[in-house]
């Protein structure tokens, strides 16, 4: 077990002790990113406790079930994801009246509630994903959506939600942003400074994709959400006649299914192991969404696959593109797009036929995004912190 370098003093006894330290997260409803990334925290502070606003072990991923998760009285209303979403308003209210001031260090993992847990005494140390996206980014979070029910009560409250936000961040002693993108978004938004970690990838787990042979296929992981902007890749491989293998679920997936020629696959939630070998085999994966980092395109350069990105935000920070490699004398990780569009994917496809990339480069490349680093760093960044 991990001791943490800095101690307090018992107020009763006068004598150093361990700090207590909790670990919380939004919740725990749902398979992606953020997920995984907190799955990582836990093990590494196996001293803490762990809380989430709602916890179902069967939607999550199943390396949880051995931890002991603490849930709060809202866990009884939240079945999945979308409902998680649906009650963000009051899930906010839950979480600012949380107390877990028995706590000398509580670590926050949120994109959306979990930094809102109100300040006692504690240290609040928050691994940001980004500001609140329905909050910040509400149009291109709705998108399609932007005149529908929910979409207009959302819009007319957001500046109340957004005031809320604002407010709840001040008890935030200290940010580390997912990577630079989600840093100029902290400071423009909540006008504070944070260091940058970048999340990490089990670099070996997804290395076994190299054992697989190439077929003739492109391949997309994504939830199947309308602000992951699946529906554009759709168009393009419909157009393209090419063959797409659609990995996730998720409250679009009917419309996307409807939407999709005889070219395109869904194949649904799948294993990790299945997973891998989807990756090894592609011939390059899909990435669609403007995000503030993505480990989708981590995770195919470790299996020895390029990516077919939107060249905004954290891609930029972590993939190699073209013109980039060109200029650096590099390999390229990546081919960029730089619209939301059909046609700028498929001109960034047929980039992509004229181009040759080395399995073992961009499995080698994925190297510096391993999770032992990882958990090594946040440690000591709280252990300093904490100083």
């Amino acid at each position: 077990m991990h001791e943490m370098v800095s101690h307090v003093v018992s107020a009763s006894s006068g004598q150093n002790r361990r700090p207590r330290i909790a670990l919380i997260t939004d919740s725990l409803v749902t398979v992606g990113g953020a997920e995984q990334v907190f799955l990582y925290m836990v093990e590494e502070f196996v001293e803490a406790d762990i809380f989430a606003l709602a916890y179902r072990q069967n939607k999550t991923l199943p390396e949880f079930r051995p931890f002991h998760i603490r849930t709060s009285w809202i866990n009884r209303l939240i079945a999945n994801h979308k409902i998680f979403k649906l009650l963000f308003p009051l899930a906010t209210f839950v979480m600012r009246h949380w107390d877990l001031d028995d706590y000398d260090v509580v670590v926050i993992s949120s994109a959306t509630t979990a930094k809102y847990l109100k300040k006692g005494r504690s240290r609040h140390i928050c691994y940001c994903y980004f500001p609140t996206r329905a909050l910040w980014n509400t149009d291109s979070y709705f998108t399609n959506d932007s005149s529908g029910f929910i979409a207009r009560i959302f819009h007319a409250v957001c500046p109340i939600l957004q005031r809320n936000e604002l407010s709840a961040v001040k008890d935030i002693d200290n940010f580390i942003a997912i990577s630079n993108t989600t840093r100029e978004a902290i400071a423009k938004i909540y006008g504070r400074e944070s260091d940058v970690l970048f999340s990490p990838i089990p670099v070996e787990r997804f290395r076994a994709g190299m054992a697989e042979t190439k077929e003739d296929f492109f391949l997309l992981v994504s939830r199947l959400e309308e602000w992951k902007r699946v529906d554009y890749a759709i168009e393009a491989f419909n157009d393209l006649g090419l063959p797409l293998r659609i990995i996730g679920v998720g409250d679009q997936e009917g419309h996307l299914k409807a939407m999709a020629g005889p070219n395109i696959t869904f194949l649904g939630r799948q294993s990790m192991d299945e997973l891998v070998r989807q990756y090894g085999r592609a011939r390059a994966v899909i990435f669609t969404p403007a995000l503030e980092y993505g480990l989708v395109p981590i995770e195919a350069a470790a299996a020895g696959t390029p990516v077919i990105a939107l060249g905004y935000g954290g891609v930029l920070e972590t993939m190699v593109g073209l013109d980039e490699a060109a200029k650096a004398g590099t390999s390229p990780t990546a081919v960029f797009f730089y619209e939301q569009t059909a046609d700028s994917l498929k001109e960034a496809v047929r980039r992509f036929e004229a181009v040759t990339f080395c399995r073992d480069t961009l499995s080698a490349y994925a190297d510096a995004f391993g999770v032992p680093a990882f958990k090594s760093k946040l440690r000591q960044m709280v252990e300093n912190y904490c100083r």
